[in-house]
């Protein structure tokens, strides 16, 4: 026991021992600087640490740890401005601008005279729509910088997105008198102007702009049209005159000249000035193609007009060589105007350089068809094909061409093929039911040629061609004869003057054995152009033989045979006298 007692005694010396060492020699104020400064320079190698890492990652655009790492030196030392900024630009980025907002204005405040501090501060409040702070920012960066042109731009903008366009242009009216008049700025404050309607204000701006710079094309023509929304004319005509004379090619301009005269009654002059617009090759073609294009319904009614579409067209040819349109437009004025052959030969010289014209594959098929040139029209519509393989309108051409030529079966062909890519056309679903019914009965497919005329008949109930086609073939094969007749009846109802739907309705008659109506609607065709109808001279000798005017009926088949191809019994009944059927 006293054994332990003497080393706790010499333990408790010890500590107290080295308290009084303690307490007589204190710490020292060097090593106090010491920590603080080996603290400091810990928490600045931390900062530029973070730092670094930062403007790297920024340079990557890695923009989340670049942010992650300016807070971090925010937290180090809150008295830098540049972590603050930093921040500031990247949360702006993000969208997060009253964050951005808080950190920027921190920025400003560390470092107030930094300029691009206080831009980005300007900015950031604009990106914010916090318009009106961000104007004060301008101004104060105005103030520093009165020589800086772009801040007085920033700052119109400011004005100018928060609708206050009178300041905006005050603005404009101050740079303006440390520049001197400025077309650029002239132009700004004229738009500004016509924002607000203030037209005397806009128009101020512009002969402002013609007072420095006479010959300014594009200030005159922007002159004129305000001066035409201002109901003043006169002024408008004189500048477009000027323009005339300066920029002798501004087909615009003597478009709007054209508009000028025709309103004041001077139609000549007008057309002159037409005339000078179409030779510009800078006015675009559309533009002269709208004109031309308002021609079309006047084309036939009116001469003048006419001889001016031609005049037009070919200036507009010549003063666009290259471009198809102009040649297109000039096909369709000739096809207008029934020049068939010279339109066609157009739309050819076009398809020779361009055959995806699907447009112009179609007008050559029209006029084929209208000159019954069923050789070409089956050439061009085979070659349209490879072109445009599900365009409808070129086989029911196709089938049609070949129905003519007997090539019954290529027709139905193309007609079936082409019927399936019939979207919302009724019409020319109409033409192909009728064309199909024509050629199934020209290959006695009788059952398909009634089918597809009464598909036709769905469409157009009282389509006269059809309707007598169709009664027609019936009476050839000797069926439905009361419906033909009904439908006969019905062409002639609603055309009572056409000699063929007479003939149909008389031979009908005729298979229903009442000769002596026969006779009369027989009669009735002959007086009304059929009397040059080989088929229909013989069908009313038909008539007579069965009447009992035998003689009468042999002269009448004479006369068939005279007139050109009858029936294949023709030669027979003539010979024997006889009608054979």
């Amino acid at each position: 026991m006293k054994k332990i007692s003497v080393i706790l005694f010499l333990c408790f010396f010890s500590v107290q021992s080295f308290a009084q060492w303690k307490s007589y020699y204190p710490e020292s104020k060097t090593n106090k600087k010491e920590v603080e400064t080996k603290n400091k320079e810990k928490n600045k190698h931390m900062f530029d640490s973070h730092f670094f890492t930062a403007l790297k990652a920024k340079s990557l655009e890695d923009f989340d740890v670049a942010l992650k790492h300016f807070e971090k030196c925010i937290k180090l030392d809150d008295k830098n401005a540049i972590p603050f900024y930093e921040a500031a630009l990247i949360n702006a980025r993000n969208g997060s601008y009253d964050l951005a907002t808080e950190q920027i204005n921190i920025a400003v405040k560390l470092d107030s005279k930094n300029r691009w501090y206080a831009l980005s501060y300007a900015e950031i409040l604009f990106s914010n729509q916090d318009f009106t702070n961000s104007a004060i920012q301008y101004k104060k960066l105005i103030t520093l910088e009165p020589g800086n042109k772009e801040l007085y731009f920033m700052l119109a903008d400011t004005y100018i997105y928060a609708n206050d366009f009178r300041k905006a242009i005050g603005v404009y009216d101050d740079l303006e008198k440390h520049k001197g008049v400025d077309k650029m700025l002239c132009m700004q404050k004229h738009k500004l102007y016509r924002e607000i309607n203030d037209m005397k204000g806009a128009i101020k701006e512009l002969e402002s702009i013609l007072n420095s710079f006479p010959e300014d094309i594009e200030a005159m023509e922007i002159l004129s049209e305000l001066y035409l929304l201002n109901d003043e004319k006169e002024s408008a005509f004189f500048l477009f005159k000027k323009i005339a004379i300066i920029a002798p090619n501004n087909g615009r301009v003597h478009l709007t000249l054209a508009d000028y005269y025709r309103e004041n009654g001077d139609n000549e002059s007008s057309f002159e000035e037409l005339k000078l617009a179409f030779k510009s090759s800078r006015l675009n073609i559309d533009t002269k193609v709208s004109i031309l294009v308002s021609y079309y319904q006047l084309l036939a009614i009116n001469k003048e007009i006419k001889e001016q579409a031609y005049v037009l067209s070919k200036l507009m040819i010549s003063a666009h060589p290259d471009d198809l349109k102009a040649r297109a437009v000039y096909a369709d004025i000739l096809y207008t105007d029934n020049k068939f052959q010279e339109a066609k030969e157009q739309y050819l010289l076009v398809l020779e350089q361009d055959k995806d014209k699907s447009q112009v594959w179609s007008q050559v098929l029209f006029i084929q068809a209208e000159q019954s040139d069923f050789e070409g029209m089956l050439s061009t519509s085979d070659e349209a094909l490879e072109y445009f393989p599900i365009d409808p309108l070129f086989y029911y051409f196709n089938g049609v061409s070949n129905k003519w030529f007997k090539n019954n079966e290529n027709a139905i062909s193309s007609l079936e093929m082409g019927v399936e890519f019939i979207v919302d056309n009724e019409n020319l679903l109409l033409e192909f039911y009728s064309s199909l019914a024509d050629v199934y009965h020209a290959t006695k497919q009788h059952k398909l040629s009634d089918e597809y005329y009464e598909k036709a008949l769905e469409i157009d109930p009282n389509n006269v061609l059809i309707l007598n086609n169709y009664a027609y073939y019936l009476s050839v094969r000797k069926k439905k004869l009361e419906k033909a007749k009904e439908m006969s009846g019905l062409c002639n109802d609603m055309e009572k003057d056409n000699g063929i739907y007479q003939d149909t309705y008389a031979w009908i008659l005729f298979e229903l054995k009442d000769y002596e109506s026969a006779k009369e609607w027989m009669l009735k065709s002959l007086e009304n152009g059929s009397d040059k109808s080989a088929v229909v001279v013989e069908h009313y000798g038909d008539i007579l033989f069965q009447l009992g005017d035998i003689n009468n009926a042999i002269n009448q088949w004479k006369i068939a045979k005279e007139l050109g191809k009858g029936s294949k019994k023709l030669d027979q009944k003539i010979a024997d006298g006889k009608l054979y059927e």
